[in-house]
């Protein structure tokens, strides 16, 4: 009898083990067929420019790993493709360095100023399958574990850190307004630069690369064009991927302009950026967080300021052409933009004095309209005065 008992038990704990893997499998299968956008070159549809899994939008822009700036022409929802056109070679910053040889070093970070970046998540169920074993989860997804990597590298280059887990569940479309209220938030803490960190929802192929030799995940960008800030934020990016460019070859795959705010109307120095996508593996994506971290420490706060860490990993010095050695300083942007760190005291006065103003506008259409209303008023400013200006109501 307890022979019986053991073998209906281990059965059932196999059963549920078995479906539990075919649903998993299952999950994962539906996902890599699921269809994502692929945008091409031109109306011929031969050569595809990108793939990306959402929010392809006509007259959105987007710029190549190679700085050529195409627009969206067309797009077929239906069949989830897209035409680009050719625009023009894009013309990035200039950082004068280059990559040193790749080498350990045991250098501590060090900063002249005090540095303080902000990170959040505006979708927080996003997974990656490996091994999180599903693409999302209603909560706190393994795109958390990605920032929490990249904080800890982040305050390793001597950076304070302000990491926000708030959920801003469900992933639609109102998810942008409820982080907000969790952007807001970091930035009244008066940081340098604000990060969104997401991952796309393609191929594994369209963010592998490599960086240093060392196999990881590329990370795109993805801009707001409907932003107030839109010039300043563009430079960011631009910022950002011109010295990636520079530095780590292949960390930054391409910058994505796209009809949105993305809560960079809060502040100049914001960045959406997609860590990867769910089907590379996690390990890969946490492989690119070292790297972004000293790319936003030497472009925020350029030569002087950056740690010891970030500009060891540099050569800055050049040889000009009388032979001289000239050494390379570049400024960061926190250093060299106005200070919009917090939330703009003039977008407050904005508000305060819109609201004044419908009010005032109300009261004046009830006046106006209302007899009852233009009694009574007056019998309040009557007794409040105590009938001094004019016969006092009764």
């Amino acid at each position: 009898m307890k022979l019986l008992k053991n073998i209906i038990s281990f059965s059932l704990i196999f059963c549920l083990l078995f479906f539990g893997m075919v649903q998993t499998n299952l999950a994962h299968a539906a996902d890599t067929a699921k269809t994502y956008y692929t945008i091409y070159k031109d109306s011929s549809k031969k050569d595809v420019l990108f793939l990306k899994g959402e929010d392809v939008l006509e007259g959105d822009y987007y710029l190549s790993h190679d700085n050529k700036l195409y627009k969206i022409a067309s797009v077929d929802d239906k069949q989830k493709t897209a035409v680009a056109e050719y625009v023009k070679d894009e013309e990035l910053p200039i950082y004068n360095v280059k990559r040193k040889k790749v080498e350990e070093t045991s250098e501590k970070a060090s900063a002249a100023v005090n540095k303080k970046v902000g990170v959040y998540h505006t979708h927080n169920d996003e997974c990656y399958f490996t091994p999180d074993g599903i693409d999302s989860i209603y909560g706190k997804g393994g795109i958390h574990d990605v920032g929490k990597e990249f904080t800890k590298q982040l305050n390793s280059l001597g950076i304070q850190t302000v990491y926000r887990e708030d959920l801003h569940l469900p992933h639609n479309s109102g998810a942008y307004t409820r982080s907000q209220v969790t952007a807001v938030a970091i930035l009244n803490e008066k940081v340098d630069g604000l990060f969104d960190l997401h991952r796309d929802s393609t191929k594994r192929s369209e963010y592998l690369t490599k960086v240093d030799g060392m196999q990881m995940s590329s990370i795109r960008m993805v801009v707001g064009a409907s932003s107030k800030n839109y010039e300043e934020n563009k430079k960011f990016a631009y910022s950002i991927k011109s010295y990636a460019d520079a530095v780590y070859p292949g960390l930054i795959k391409d910058i994505y302009i796209g009809k949105g705010n993305y809560n960079q109307q809060l502040t100049t120095r914001a960045m959406l950026f997609e860590m990867g996508c769910e089907n590379i593996e996690k390990s890969l994506v946490l492989k690119s967080t070292p790297y972004l971290a000293k790319v936003v420490d030497a472009v925020l706060y350029g030569s002087e300021n950056a740690s010891t860490q970030t500009m060891s990993d540099i050569e800055t010095s050049s040889v000009g052409q009388n032979g001289e050695k000239k050494e390379s300083v570049f400024t960061g942007l926190a250093t060299t933009s106005a200070n919009d760190s917090g939330v703009n005291s003039n977008h407050t006065l904005y508000v305060v004095l819109g609201v004044l103003g419908a009010v005032a506008l109300t009261f004046t259409l009830v006046m106006i309209f209302s007899k009852k209303a233009r009694y009574k008023v007056g019998r309040f400013f009557s007794e409040l005065f105590g009938g001094l200006f004019g016969k006092k109501k009764v």
